[in-house]
Order: C-alpha cells, then sequence, then structure tokens
C-alpha cells in the first residue's frame, strides 16, 4: 500500500456552458467576385473565421470575407454552422434562390438550417436599376425568398431569410410591405463601411446567437459589434443623422434598419420585422422562429404514430386513453425542446393547449377555420384524427408608456 497521501482530481463538464445552438444554424447565398475554394455552385459548411479565410481566401473576396468575418462572426459564435453558396459575380438576389441554387445548401445542412441570408458583390461598373426605393432585384429577391420557404415549409424544414436592401435610396421611396404576405422575409436597410453585405450579415449573426423568441433588437443584448471606427449609414446618411421620422417611416414599411443605442455607445436594430401585414401572426422573426421549432417537432413526434393501430370506442371514434397519449406526447415534446421559448404555465411547463377530435358542435368555427367541412370521427370510416394545437408566445415590451409625476400626498 502507499504511503498515506492526498490525491486531487479535477472534473470537468460541471459549469453547464452552452455551445452554439442548432437554433442558429444558418445559410449564406452569395454572389461573389470569385470563386472560393469549393468553387462556384457548390455548397460547403464554414463554422468558424479560419474555415472562412480559407474558403474565400482570394484577393477579389475580400468583401466577401469581411461581411462573413465582421457581420456574421462578429455576432454568431465561433461553431456556429454557415452552409455557403457562392455563385458568380454578375448572379442576382433572385436566382441564387432559386430551388435548383438554394436547395444545394439546404440539402447539405439536411433540413436543418433555421436562417438565411442573401447577399450580393456586384462589379464596380454596376448600375443598379431602382424600383420601389432598391435595386430593383431586391423586391425580385423577396418574392422567390418566400416561395423558396413555403416549399420547405411545406417539408416540415421551415426557415425565415434576411433580403439585402442593395441600393437603398430613400424611406419615402421604399416600398411599403405592411399590405404584403412575405411572412418569412425581412429586408435589411443600412451599410457599414459602405457594405449593404455586412450589415445583412450582422443582422443574420445576431439571429444566430440569440434564442429564438427573442426581439434581435433586445437592448439587454448590447450594442451591435461594430467596430467604433467604423461608419454606419442608412442609405447616404450617417446612420446617427437619420431623422426619426423616416426611421419611423422604415419601421412602418416594415424594415430592418440601425438604430442608436440611447444608453450606451453604438447601434441595435430597431425590430425584428418581416415583410407582412402587422396583423399577421408572423409578423416578426421571433413568432416566426418559434411556430418554425414547433412545427418540426410536431412533424416528427406525429410521424412515428403515422399507420398505427389503435383502439376505437363503441362508436368507431379513437379511444379515449389514445386520445390522451397523442395530446400528452406532443406536449412533453415541445416542452422538453422549446422549453424557454413559449409562455409558461404557473407549474413551469410551457403553455401548450391540444385539441383532439374536439367536439365537432362545439368547435365547429375552429373546424370552419381550417377548411375542415365535414368532420367525421369514426376514425373507422375515415382514418383521420384532428389535433389543433396552440402555442402561447412570450411578449415582447415594444412599447412602454411611462406617467412620471410629484406628489404631495399618498398614492
Amino acid at each position: 500500500m502507499a504511503r498515506p497521501g492526498v490525491n486531487v482530481n479535477i472534473s470537468n463538464g460541471n459549469l453547464g456552458l452552452i455551445g452554439p445552438s442548432d437554433n442558429g444554424i444558418s445559410v449564406l447565398l452569395v454572389a461573389a467576385p470569385a470563386a472560393p475554394v469549393a468553387g462556384y455552385g457548390v455548397a460547403f459548411l464554414i463554422t468558424n473565421i479560419a474555415e472562412a479565410k480559407t474558403a474565400f481566401a482570394q484577393a477579389n473576396n475580400a468583401p466577401v470575407l469581411a461581411a462573413i468575418v465582421d457581420g456574421f462572426f462578429a455576432q454568431a459564435p465561433e461553431g456556429t454552422k454557415l452552409y455557403v453558396l457562392a455563385m458568380a459575380q454578375s448572379t442576382t438576389l433572385a436566382t441564387l434562390l432559386a430551388s435548383a441554387n438554394a436547395d444545394k445548401t439546404l440539402t447539405l445542412a439536411a433540413g436543418a438550417a433555421k436562417l438565411m441570408a442573401v447577399i450580393k458583390f456586384p462589379a464596380g461598373g454596376y448600375v443598379p436599376t431602382i424600383a420601389n426605393g432598391f435595386d430593383q432585384d431586391v423586391d425580385t429577391a423577396v418574392t422567390a425568398a418566400q416561395t423558396l420557404a413555403d416549399t420547405w415549409k411545406g417539408l416540415n424544414k421551415a426557415f425565415r431569410v434576411f433580403i439585402q436592401g442593395y441600393a437603398f435610396v430613400s424611406a419615402v421611396d421604399a416600398k411599403d410591405y405592411s399590405t404584403a404576405n412575405s411572412r418569412n422575409v425581412g429586408c435589411v436597410v443600412g451599410s457599414i463601411d459602405d457594405s449593404t453585405a455586412k450589415a445583412t450579415l450582422m443582422a443574420l449573426g445576431t439571429a444566430a446567437a440569440i434564442q429564438p423568441q427573442q426581439n434581435m433588437g433586445r437592448i439587454k443584448n448590447g450594442s451591435l459589434q461594430i467596430a467604433p471606427a467604423a461608419v454606419v449609414k442608412i442609405g447616404a446618411i450617417i446612420a446617427d443623422q437619420m431623422s426619426s421620422a423616416d426611421l419611423n417611416t422604415l419601421h412602418t414599411k416594415r424594415f430592418i434598419t440601425f438604430e442608436k443605442n440611447e444608453i450606451a455607445a453604438g447601434y441595435v436594430w430597431n425590430d425584428d420585422l418581416m415583410l407582412t401585414a402587422p396583423t399577421d401572426d408572423f409578423n416578426n422573426l421571433r413568432n416566426g422562429r418559434v411556430i418554425d421549432n414547433a412545427q418540426r417537432i410536431v412533424y416528427k413526434a406525429y410521424y412515428e404514430e403515422l399507420k398505427d393501430d389503435v383502439e376505437v370506442d363503441e362508436n368507431g371514434r379513437l379511444d379515449i386513453i389514445v386520445e390522451k397519449a397523442l395530446e400528452l406526447k406532443i406536449q412533453a415534446a415541445i416542452d422538453q425542446q422549446m422549453r424557454g421559448q413559449l409562455a409558461t404555465r404557473k407549474d413551469g411547463s410551457s403553455d401548450v393547449v391540444v385539441l383532439v377530435n374536439p367536439d365537432t358542435t362545439e368547435y365547429a368555427a375552429l373546424y370552419a377555420k381550417n377548411n375542415i367541412a365535414s368532420p367525421n370521427l369514426n376514425l373507422i370510416q375515415s382514418e383521420t384524427v384532428y389535433l389543433f394545437i396552440f402555442l402561447k408566445p412570450k411578449g415582447c415590451l415594444k412599447y412602454i408608456n411611462i406617467y412620471l409625476g410629484l406628489t404631495a400626498t399618498a398614492i
């Protein structure tokens, strides 16, 4: 036996440190001045600055590299997955978003991408054709992005897209998207050192770094990681000099842009607006990201139940025990995988309501709202079960009205 002594063992893994989240998995579509190492039209993965420098080491791609390093990775932690597809410099934003191109990155990501950005670096002699306050390619890209997002939403692999607001002219000239329905798409207006691409990738990096339910303009996240010497503009105007009226106009028209942080040096995002009506449930990025996550979870949970043989009652309706099991299954799955993204009940669980085969009379309006004309709860006849799932999102403090005064008596 050895002599008496003190043996010290070092344990690890006790701090609960968290690496990059799957919620930040992103896609970058870029029209680059030169082909990256992988070549044009070939999707590849970047997870850190060193890999970005290797992929875009070409001298002509210096602005692309700067946008990734000083934009995306300025906000997103290294280790965050960024699936990239570069195409020729003359490629339009809308063409980048065509399924034949964008699908390469989305497929390489195995459908796990939650966010996307689309940027271009036109040649020096490029003269944009202005329409709706931007290069006409911007509005066309918005439509293309929503079409692409809808396609992948149909595959239960939804994501949200940031469009580069290239060649922005003015708030007055900008298109008003408050009556549009591009709920999966946001447009970033502004530049960092005259790079609208860098601003767009900073928005992407911000979204990748935060929790899905958080507003990307959340003040508690601090100012954006923009170099103090960098010049931040909104169009041709220094961001600090942008009038309140113009900032309000951009907000009303549903654009994402910079605004000065009023309690610290630097800038924050004005909001997390999507290009759709304010009355749309998914008019903001956070609600969209939350529902995207829920859709993936719901699909997986109930796909496991597909074509199973189940008990029915005397009327052919799904047995009440089976119905309850279906209800509890998705409540548990969402609570486990999305805890913190939704409002919570008093017991601490996520606020999720599941109705399985609700009464066709009592809930006639609910069925009608979902275009179910004649619901048949006899499973033997219809082979169909109806599930209605409702998630309660967290609130967002966007308008704080304060009434401040003095008093000479007790209130």
